[in-house]
C-alpha cells in the first residue's frame, strides 16, 4: 500500500469525519515490496543497552491476517479512499474518538506527567492487540502496525496539557485545578487512536510498518528530543502529524510547502565587561550598555535582515542577570 496516500486520507478522516477524496496517481507495487507478514521484534531497530531496556514494557503481537496482494487495495484507488474514510466516519470510530478525547480533556496532565493519559492509550492499544514499547521519554509510547519491516512511516500525536485554568462550564470540563487541554492535544491523541483502529482493521493490506508515536512534553519544548533519544524514530523514513485549529471552519484543512507552525528554541549569551573608574570610563567595558544594544539589535534580525515575504521567528529576551 502507498503509505503517504493512506496516511493523508487517514489523518483527514480522523480530523473531520468527512467523505473526501483526493485523486492520486496509482502506484504500481514492485515485486520486492510484496513482503510477507512477520512478527515485529519488541524493539524495532538497533537494540539499546540493557540499562535502557530494563524499564521498558514491550508488547508484541503477531498479525493474524495474511497480506492481500491480488485484490482490494494492493493498488491505491478511489475505492480505497472511500473505504478508509467510511471506517473513520462510522459510528463505532466516531464514538471511540469522541469518548477518548473527552476523558483526556477532563483529566489533563502537564509535561512528563502524562501517566494516566499514557495508561489510557496503552489500554486501548492492548484492546486492539497493537504492539508497543513503553516508556520513551518517561511517558511516551512507540507502537507499530504492519509487517514489522520497511518502509517505516510514523504518525505522531502530543499528549500534554497546559497550566491554564479552564473557565468554560461544560460536562467534560477539566477536573484538575490550574490545568487544561487548551491546545488540542486531547484531540490529537484521540485522533491517533482512531487512526490506529482503522490501520489495525486494514493491517493485511500494509506492505511496511506504520509507527504510532505518542509524545509527552510538547509544550515544554523538549519532549520530541527525548523521544528521539530513546529511539522513537529508529528506521522511520517519513513522519506525519496534524494540529487542530480554530482558524479554519470544520471540514477545512490548511497546509503549505515548507514550515507551517513555529517551534521554540533557547540560547544563552554571556557578555563580559571590564571594570573602570568613573574618572576613566574609556578604560572600561560596560556590559550593561552592550547587553542593551544587543536586545535592540536582535529585533533588527527580523525587520532588516530577512525577506519580509518569508515566515520569521520572534526573538524574545527573557532574562538578564
Amino acid at each position: 500500500m502507498d503509505f503517504p496516500r493512506l496516511l493523508v486520507s487517514l489523518l483527514i478522516s480522523n480530523v473531520f469525519f468527512s467523505v473526501l477524496f483526493f485523486p492520486f496517481a496509482e502506484p504500481i507495487p514492485s515485486a520486492d515490496e510484496d513482503r510477507s507478514i512477520i512478527n515485529p521484534s519488541c524493539c524495532l531497530g538497533p537494540k539499546p543497552s540493557s540499562a535502557v531496556r530494563k524499564n521498558w514494557t514491550c508488547r508484541s503481537v503477531t498479525p493474524a491476517s495474511p497480506p492481500i496482494t491480488d485484490s482490494g487495495c494492493a493498488v491505491w484507488s478511489e475505492a480505497c479512499s472511500e473505504a478508509v474514510l467510511g471506517l473513520a466516519s462510522g459510528p463505532e470510530t466516531v464514538e471511540l474518538v469522541r469518548n477518548i478525547r473527552r476523558k483526556i480533556h477532563a483529566n489533563p496532565e502537564l509535561a512528563f506527567e502524562e501517566f494516566e493519559t499514557s495508561k489510557l492509550i496503552r489500554d486501548e492499544l492492548d484492546r486492539m492487540e497493537i504492539s508497543y514499547k513503553y516508556p520513551l521519554a518517561t511517558t511516551g509510547i512507540r507502537a507499530w502496525i504492519g509487517t514489522g519491516g520497511p518502509p517505516f512511516v510514523a504518525i505522531r500525536a502530543d499528549m500534554d496539557a497546559l497550566p491554564i485554568q479552564e473557565a468554560v462550564e461544560w460536562e467534560h470540563k477539566s477536573k484538575v485545578a490550574g490545568k487544561m487541554h487548551a491546545c488540542g492535544h486531547d484531540a490529537h491523541v484521540a485522533m491517533l487512536i482512531g487512526a490506529a483502529k482503522i490501520l489495525k482493521t486494514r493491517e493485511h493490506f500494509l506492505k511496511g510498518t506504520v509507527v504510532l508515536l505518542f509524545q509527552p512534553a510538547e509544550e515544554a519544548g523538549n519532549g520530541a528530543k527525548r523521544m528521539i533519544g530513546d529511539g522513537a524514530l529508529e528506521n522511520v523514513e517519513a513522519i506525519f502529524a496534524v494540529h487542530v485549529s480554530h482558524m479554519h471552519p470544520t471540514g477545512i484543512i490548511g497546509s503549505r510547502p515548507g514550515a507551517l507552525l513555529a517551534g521554540c528554541g533557547f540560547f544563552r549569551a554571556v557578555i563580559s565587561g571590564q571594570r573602570g573608574r568613573a574618572g576613566n570610563p574609556h578604560h572600561s567595558v560596560d556590559p550593561i550598555l552592550a547587553a542593551s544594544a544587543a536586545v535592540i539589535s536582535l529585533q533588527g534580525i527580523v525587520s532588516r535582515e530577512a525577506n519580509p515575504m518569508d515566515s520569521q521567528v520572534c526573538v524574545h529576551i527573557c532574562l538578564l542577570k
